[in-house]
């Protein structure tokens, strides 16, 4: 089994399948921009937002979707082909 198949199983087991629904526009703007690889500071910079508020943003995100890491994120957002 991969990581990403674990992933997946672990999602479909907490029936999260419409979580994404949960987030608000910016939320999922902000989700995108992280799960490419970009920093706090970077996604701060790009929306004109502190550091601070991209950090709650992330918290709230992380909390909505049950998601624990970076690794989490990146996972979810190519699941939910936010990303490829």
């Amino acid at each position: 089994n991969t990581l990403l198949e674990d992933y997946m199983r672990q999602l479909q087991q907490r029936g999260l399948e419409d979580s994404y629904d949960l987030l608000t526009d910016r939320e999922k703007e902000i989700l995108q921009l992280l799960a490419e690889g970009r920093s706090n500071k970077e996604v701060a910079s790009m929306l004109n937002l502190s550091t601070n508020t991209v950090e709650t943003h992330r918290t709230r995100i992380m909390q909505k979707l049950d998601l624990h890491s970076a690794a989490e994120i990146v996972l979810y957002a190519v699941r939910k082909r936010i990303i490829s």
